[in-house]
């Protein structure tokens, strides 16, 4: 968010020091333009009193008018304006949906070239290059918009397909893929994870108690929880159900049954109680599947609330 003001402190600034130059290279001799001046100060102002999403659809307009005004009076130098249309061009596209943004764009890029015509300038050089140019950079600037577009709902569709809409934490899939990547680490030779596994005691009754909406705000109330005191590197998602999953990278088996013992004081102490298992991965995504769960439910036949871990080859079941 830092960045996103950044850039737009330093959009209008840019606004400024380019009317600044343009003023440095033509100066206003006729002072009857100066109320001119004063009504483009007072659009620019009022758009930046939009703020970032809201200014360009005023600002697109204000720019495109003073362009054409900055245009008709230099002469000559019409050509000048070019140089300050694809930010014109930039505004439409952050402004308007696809075909908006084309119609806004081409109408004040239209008149800017159609200006020296209308006007009676000189159109030898640079009118050319200066014509062509304005239908190429619209062009430009839309398919960029057109490509920012359709990368925002890749990246929304890839991220409801990923997430849990209720927690808004990972969903299983995006565990199964956090796992898969963590275990390719494994065999370049990195460090053993561990798979935590946790199901709350007795949910089925607060639904049937208390209602879903009830669950629903439980079930928020814990994935709240479980990610602000896991470590940082460590992910937290939503399993299914009532059910959570915890990946601990780089981590012993001792290490995860003490993460997860404090998580389940933490969950008590909030008036939830749950159920852990914990597993280490030994080579197999299935295995330690299997070995969390069979954990996990040897932790609710010893009495619920309460951190059981799968035996490992050289230590004996806790």
């Amino acid at each position: 968010m830092d960045l996103v003001r950044s850039l737009y402190g330093l959009t209008w600034l840019g606004l400024l020091l380019g009317i600044g130059v343009q003023l440095h290279y033509w100066p206003i001799r006729d002072l009857r333009l100066l109320p001119l001046y004063l009504a483009f100060a007072l659009l620019f102002l009022l758009a930046l009193r939009q703020g970032p999403k809201r200014a360009p659809r005023v600002l697109v307009h204000a720019l495109g008018a003073y362009l054409l005004f900055e245009a008709w009076r230099s002469g000559e130098a019409y050509w000048g304006a070019g140089f300050w249309s694809p930010a014109l061009y930039l505004l439409a596209a952050f402004a308007y949906p696809l075909p908006w943004a084309l119609g806004a764009g081409a109408f004040w890029g239209g008149l800017l070239v159609l200006l020296p015509l209308l006007a009676g300038r000189d159109t030898g050089f640079p009118y050319g290059h200066y014509a062509l140019s304005q239908p190429i950079l619209l062009a430009l600037t839309l398919l960029l918009a057109r490509f920012r577009e359709l990368y925002g709902q890749v990246r929304f569709w890839r991220e409801q397909a990923l997430t849990c809409p209720l927690t808004g934490l990972p969903n299983r899939r995006a565990l199964e893929m956090a796992l898969e990547r963590e275990a390719a680490r494994v065999e370049r030779g990195e460090r053993p994870f561990a798979l935590v596994l946790l199901d709350l005691d007795d949910f089925k009754r607060v639904n049937d108690e208390r209602g879903h909406q009830e669950g629903d705000r439980v079930l928020r109330r814990v994935a709240g929880y479980l990610k602000a005191h896991v470590r940082q590197g460590d992910l937290v998602g939503r399993w299914g159900g009532e059910e959570f999953a915890i990946l601990l990278p780089a981590t012993d088996p001792l290490g995860a049954e003490r993460l997860a013992e404090r998580l389940r004081e933490g969950l008590a102490a909030l008036g939830v109680t749950a159920s852990f298992g914990v597993a280490l991965y030994r080579g197999d995504l299935g295995e330690l599947f299997l070995r969390a769960d069979q954990a996990l439910y040897r932790a609710k036949a010893l009495g619920k609330n309460r951190v059981a871990r799968a035996s490992e080859p050289d230590t004996p079941p806790p």
